[in-house]
């Protein structure tokens, strides 16, 4: 019991004294030993008391996960027999065992062991026995610095073939089974130290060490030290010079309307006739006809009459030429007489029926001089024999 407690001691003085240190690592290649102590319980068929057991382990590591162990453990305890008084008992089991790591780089590094061997009892008073036996079992290694580990371990042990007198009491198995579990320490030295990779923090491909410019966002390139490569700053454009201003259009007025050529859809206006924002005449046009060779109006077309005095009343203050038209039947000197008598009896109607003052009007005859279409079809004829009246002009002279 005392020697338990001295070894709980040294283990937990050793816990506090290295853990600040603590790292990681089963080391491949290297070479282990292992004091160990902890308490081992016999089948009851056994008829042995349970009681602690010490032991020493000694293994090489072939690589971070496998690593192979020989062990001895010795327990002194008592066979244990109705009407027999305590006979001591010195057990003793050795064994080679295979053992598999998890996580081996880890401070926290659990493992799994299988192995076989022997065990030996020697008893006060009944003959020595050697047995064979198989174990298997878990455990733990708490590394609390590079070289040095707390170590935990669990393990069942199976004893074949015992013929001891006093373990086949009631027609016992020959196999008996075990269970020891024990702590210790875990020394390793030797072997191939794993050299620990280098950061690279900002994933940069640049070592940490050599990083200049740690934080490089993601996708950055970089050079050898981690930082992007110098990019000089562009140089400023000159805002392009606004396109000059664009050359006052050159513009005529050829009919004199007042209304620029670049605009006038009605080109070639008479001197005098008034127009409107695109060049074309205040006008309203009659279309009479007249029986042949005539040039008095006829009643049906009195509405339309109508209509060519409500156009002069919009301007009281204008002057109107009412100038006529004819196709192209006829001498060019007849036909001018007959639209001025066409002309001249639209005025007459205008101021016999409307009231309206005779010298505001002023009747003109053109002929066939001004053609609105063509003359070579009858419906072309037509729309040529026809009165316009212009508004706003200066009367020409005969």
């Amino acid at each position: 019991m005392n020697a338990l407690k001295r070894f709980a001691a040294v283990s937990l003085f050793l816990i506090v004294s290295v853990a600040v240190n603590a790292q990681a690592g089963q080391v491949a290649e290297a070479f282990t030993v292992s004091p160990l102590i902890g308490y081992h319980v016999f089948e009851g068929d056994q008829n042995t008391a349970d009681d602690y057991s010490f032991g020493l382990a000694v293994g090489y590591n072939v690589s971070q996960r496998w690593g192979v162990e020989f062990d001895a453990r010795y327990t002194q305890t008592q066979v244990v027999l109705p009407g027999l008084d305590d006979s001591d008992l010195d057990v003793w089991s050795f064994g080679l065992n295979a053992l598999y790591h998890f996580n081996p780089k880890g401070q926290f590094v659990p493992y799994f062991l299988v192995g076989m061997g022997g065990m030996t009892f020697d008893a006060e008073d009944f003959h020595y026995d050697e047995d064979f036996m198989l174990n298997w079992g878990l455990g733990a290694k708490i590394f609390l610095s590079k070289s040095v580990a707390l170590r935990l371990d669990a393990r069942h042990i199976a004893d074949l073939h015992s013929d001891r007198v006093f373990d086949h009491q009631n027609k016992s198995s020959d196999t008996d089974h075990n269970l020891i579990a024990s702590a210790g320490l875990v020394w390793q030295f030797g072997g191939v130290t794993p050299t620990d990779a280098p950061l690279d923090s900002d994933g940069d491909g640049v070592t940490d060490d050599r990083d200049k410019c740690p934080g490089t966002a993601p996708g950055i390139a970089v050079d050898a030290v981690g930082c992007p490569p110098y990019q000089p700053k562009p140089k400023a454009v000159p805002a392009p010079a606004p396109p000059p201003e664009p050359a006052p259009v050159v513009d005529g007025d050829d009919d004199g309307d007042g209304v620029p050529n670049s605009r006038d859809r009605c080109p070639n206006t008479p001197k005098g006739v008034t127009v409107d924002e695109n060049g074309c005449a205040i006008k309203f046009t009659l279309y009479l006809e007249f029986d042949f060779d005539k040039a008095e109006i006829r009643p049906e077309y009195a509405g339309k009459l109508g209509e060519a005095a409500d156009f002069i009343g919009k301007y009281p203050d204008a002057k109107f030429l009412l100038s006529g038209h004819t196709d192209s039947i006829g001498t060019e000197s007849y036909n001018v007489e007959l639209s001025k008598r066409s002309a001249t009896a639209v005025l007459d109607y205008l101021v016999a029926n409307f009231s309206i003052d005779k010298a505001r009007l002023l009747a003109r005859g053109y002929g066939e001089a001004v053609p609105v279409a063509d003359n070579g079809s009858e419906e072309g004829r037509q729309k040529n024999r026809r009165v316009e009246i212009f508004c706003c002009v200066v009367l020409p002279e005969e």
